[in-house]
């Protein structure tokens, strides 16, 4: 089995330019599957950490640094330039940057804080050293005595030899107009017979030996002065040097170890970066199933762009262990084998995927890839035996959980016998508890995919128009090599394809062939018959919902004839005109009305029996049905039994009641639905049960005296409507003016029987309790 064939290396080149460090860039180099899912998975968390770091616009996260690393394996007592160690300063200074930032996000955190703060090393080098790696003057102020006496003397030394210049150039001794350097000297420039005009120490001569670099005698003495200046501050700079290559020294095995946490940190910054650009996701590892959804080859990706990248579904559900792909040449039938082996490295090395987020694999094991049929040349092997080679080794090194890719196994040899011995090595391979996905065009295995338990088989879509293939896959169908087709589209010689055709045609009726066209015909009309069931369940679904829906508006309209002839009896104060009753009796509509409400038939249409849970309308109190009687009920709610008009009443469905015991025997309540309604059971005088009352309260504090008028009159209508004998109205204390208002105002109505203030446990003089007449 040759390496790379999944191409996992071309993916880092395209990660490659991401990188902005050498450390980096080895860590790419580096980057394969991890040991673990859980390693995976952690590298996962701080990819994904990173993408939405980048996405909140924290640029850059990463910062390129120099690489430092040979600049550590210095031994005790070297000592490293400035420049150097001004490099190592910023390195540390860089990563102690990273550090604040990625400390910032749980699932980096732990990275963040495993580097260690070099704050008072780096603190230590920027005090003693300027950005170009030179001793500063102000942190010794020996070193710059030492400098400020060198300047001076350079500066007599320059002024005297350009006075000794301009004497010499009188009589032409000079042969250039300038004072240089030699051996750390300065020198003048003279003529060979410069002795007759000048004293001095001729330390070079120029290539054609026409000019002498002289230093005059005079300033000799000035001479070896500046360079014993020099010579102090080089000495005191090497002291300060070493101090400082020492500190490094001493951290060098902790600078190395955050270095190499740095360089993840690239890697992974990289990885971000070019899964952002990718429209990539994390891919999780679950048991059960492999489902890639929208998945798109990274190579393909690259190379034609996100629109002309078809997008595959790889799918082998829970229960099956085996993906066979068939259809036509060039059809894609490599790439999707090669898409699901290449996200399954991916996924184990920590790499989000070009897929759809709610794809899912199982934490697989070793890939074991067989996609190359031709010969082994350095082996002297044939096609077929270097084939034969790669799938002995896989079967006898696979183990359960590994997942087997196979390109057309069983080529390169008799058709039959290749085909039988691909399905041998694909069962072998499933008993060994390996995943297995292979492409064919063989007739052996086709008929395998349809007979065999626990094998998902797909084909890839053909253009029977077009000629050519669409590259996505179709599940549940064998698909045709359409050799004919492809070659036609080609335009192969129409002879040839011909000759063919009338060569196939006497094979076209093998028993395996019909067969074959058994089991897809058969497939197909079940496949047609679970769409029509899906049809008719949904159309039954809408039926079912809109018999509810006619249901529940016949009883809203029965109800509310109800309230409104309760209404009329209320305000008239008398029995219904005769005139209203005959027009309500004549009217089909209305008679349709009072006949929902009789009994049983309204007790029907509320589904209202002994023994079924309630809840009382406008509140959250419900209770057991104990008792019906004529147009009201009795209720069981905790420890008391109320009797409830039926049009106050709704079913609900069997579960814990709100208002069920308590562990220790005594009724719970449900405080929410006491704070916005609060039902009593009043006695009558005569030991019965009145009718249980439906509180509604209606807040108006904080509105004006205009504002609030209206609400409390639609409140009351409501009231009346639904036979409620009270209504709370909340109008808040304040100077008492809305109070004063609302109460004068419901003084003047007709239907109003009293007017009080609550209790003061439940607010007082901040609400007026209404009893309406026709309440007792």
């Amino acid at each position: 089995m040759k390496e790379d064939l999944l191409e996992f290396c071309v993916l880092k080149g395209y990660i490659r330019p991401f990188t902005v460090s050498e450390s980096g860039r080895d860590a790419l180099d580096e980057l394969q599957p991890l040991p673990s899912w859980d390693e995976a998975r952690v590298r996962a968390c701080m990819i994904e950490a990173l993408m939405e770091l980048i996405e909140t616009g924290v640029h850059p996260v990463i910062g390129s640094i120099p690489d430092i690393r040979p600049l550590l394996g210095l031994r005790e007592g070297a000592v490293l330039e400035g420049t150097d160690i001004v490099s190592i300063s910023e390195s540390l200074r860089e990563m102690a940057r990273l550090r604040g930032i990625l400390g910032q996000r749980p699932s980096l955190a732990d990275l963040a804080y495993k580097m260690e703060d070099h704050t008072p090393l780096c603190a230590r080098i920027e005090a003693l050293l300027l950005p170009t790696g030179e001793v500063a003057d102000a942190a010794n102020p020996y070193l710059g005595e030492l400098r400020g006496r060198a300047r001076a003397l350079r500066v007599r030394i320059l002024e005297r030899m350009q006075a000794i210049l301009e004497r010499l150039k009188r009589v032409g001794a000079v042969m250039e107009d300038l004072v240089t350097l030699r051996n750390d000297r300065y020198v003048l420039p003279l003529r060979l017979d410069y002795t007759a005009h000048i004293k001095g120490i001729t330390h070079d001569y120029s290539r054609t030996r026409q000019t002498a670099y002289v230093e005059p005698m005079e300033l000799v003495d000035d001479n070896n002065a500046l360079n014993h200046l020099r010579a102090e501050i080089v000495h005191e700079e090497t002291r300060i040097y070493r101090e400082l290559s020492s500190l490094i020294c001493q951290q060098a095995p902790c600078i190395r170890a955050d270095l190499k946490r740095y360089a993840l940190c690239d890697l992974m910054h990289a990885c971000a970066r070019w899964a952002l650009q990718a429209g990539c996701a994390p891919l999780p590892s679950q048991a059960g199933e492999i489902s890639l959804k929208g998945a798109r080859h990274p190579i393909l990706l690259e190379h034609l762009g996100r629109s002309q990248t078809v997008a595959l579904d790889i799918h082998i559900p829970a229960g099956s262990n085996c993906l066979i792909i068939s259809g036509p040449n060039a059809g894609g039938k490599t790439v999707a084998l090669k898409t699901l082996g290449l996200f399954v490295l991916m996924a184990k090395s920590g790499l989000p995927v070009p897929a759809d987020p709610s794809s899912r694999i199982p934490p697989l094991g070793t890939v074991w890839v067989e996609m190359d049929p031709g010969q082994d040349l350095g082996r002297d092997l044939s096609s077929f035996t270097s084939h034969a080679c790669s799938l002995k080794r896989i079967y006898e090194e696979v183990a359960p959980g590994d997942l087997v890719l196979l390109d057309e196994p069983g080529s390169g040899t008799d058709y039959d016998q290749g085909g039988a011995l691909a399905v041998a090595c694909v069962e072998g391979l499933r008993s060994k508890g390996a995943w297995v996905a292979l492409t064919s065009h063989s007739h052996l295995i086709k008929l395998f995919a349809l007979s065999s338990s626990g094998v998902q088989y797909a084909a890839t879509v053909f253009d029977e128009i077009g000629l050519k293939p669409r590259y996505a896959l179709e599940y549940g169908v064998i698909g045709s090599s359409h050799a004919f087709e492809v070659l036609q589209s080609i335009h192969f010689p129409e002879e040839l394809l011909q000759e063919a055709h009338s060569i196939l045609s006497g094979h076209s009726e093998s028993p395996l062939f019909r067969a074959m066209e058994d089991v897809a015909q058969t497939q197909a009309m079940r496949q047609q018959a679970e769409e029509e069931l899906q049809k008719a369940l949904e159309l039954h679904r809408r039926l079912q919902e809109e018999a509810a829906r006619i249901r529940k508006q016949r009883l809203d309209e029965a109800l509310r004839y109800q309230r409104l002839m309760q209404k009329m009896e209320r305000l008239s104060c008398k029995p219904r005109p005769q005139r209203v009753l005959e027009a309500l009796r004549q009217d089909p509509a209305a008679r349709e009305l009072q006949e929902s409400l009789e009994q049983p038939g309204l007790q029907q249409a509320l589904e209202l029996h002994d023994g079924a849970l309630v809840r009382i309308r406008g509140s959250q109190a419900t209770g057991r049905v104990v008792g019906l009687r004529g147009s009201s009920a009795e209720v069981l709610c905790g420890a008391k039994r109320l009797r409830v008009g039926l049009e106050a009443l709704e079913a609900v469905s069997d579960g814990p009641s709100t208002d069920s015991h308590s562990t220790d025997g005594h009724p719970t309540t449900d405080r929410a639905a006491a704070g916005r309604s609060r039902a009593r059971s009043p006695r009558r005088r005569d030991g019965g049960m009145t009718a249980y009352p439906l509180v509604l309260p209606v807040t108006v504090s904080g509105l004006r005296v205009d504002e609030a008028l209206p609400v409390v009159e639609r409140a009351l209508d409501r009231a009346l409507l639904s036979g409620q004998e009270r209504l709370e109205i909340i109008h808040g204390s304040g100077t008492g003016a809305l109070r004063q208002a609302i109460r004068l105002r419901l003084s003047e109505l007709p239907y109003v029987a009293s007017l009080a203030d609550e209790a003061v446990e439940h607010g007082g003089a901040a609400k007026t309790i209404v009893r309406l007449k026709g309440h007792g």
